[in-house]
């Protein structure tokens, strides 16, 4: 038994290194486990219906407890239903994340965040830039002392008796 395990790992593995047969071994996995599925679903349903209709003694006259108890040895079988579609599910995340692992793919996102991380980077470094350079030219020294131009360079300048700040006035 083991050895018939072993060989479907192996044969599954190939089957996923494989592009071509990639796509085959996701339908055959996924097909099988999705048809799983419908057969609990169905098997469920008689059973269900089969139990509904038996009455005991002591049962409820409008068929409440009936309903109840085939409701609740019926729910085994829709949790398996269940568990066999959450395994479909599993079988398509498996292809996907094998896809997405691939090397070249792989190779190919980290060139991509890499001049997308540098790109950012450019960017930030130049409007730092600009921003410092419109900051100094702002605050650079009129050439003459008559002259208009950025802000007073010293601190004093702002209090001074020609300030139009006055304080407690």
């Amino acid at each position: 038994m083991s050895k018939d395990i072993a060989t479907r790992v192996t044969t599954g593995v190939q089957a996923l290194a494989l592009p071509g047969q990639r796509e085959g071994w996701q339908a055959q996995h996924r097909g099988s486990l999705l048809n799983d599925a419908q057969a609990y679903d169905a098997i469920a349903d008689a059973l269900q219906a089969d139990l509904k209709g038996r009455r005991v003694d002591g049962d409820l006259p409008w068929g409440l407890s009936a309903s109840m108890r085939a409701r609740k040895r019926v729910k085994p079988l829709r949790d398996a239903a269940k568990a066999m579609r959450k395994a479909a599910k599993a079988i398509n995340a498996t292809v996907a994340a094998y896809e997405e692992t691939q090397p070249e793919v792989v190779v190919q996102r980290r060139e991509d965040k890499a001049l997308k991380k540098a790109q950012r980077k450019q960017q930030l470094q130049a409007a730092a830039h600009n921003s410092a350079q419109q900051t100094l030219q702002r605050l650079a020294p009129a050439d003459a002392d008559d002259g208009p131009a950025g802000q007073p360079k010293l601190l004093g300048d702002f209090f001074g008796p020609n300030s139009q700040q006055r304080r407690g006035a």
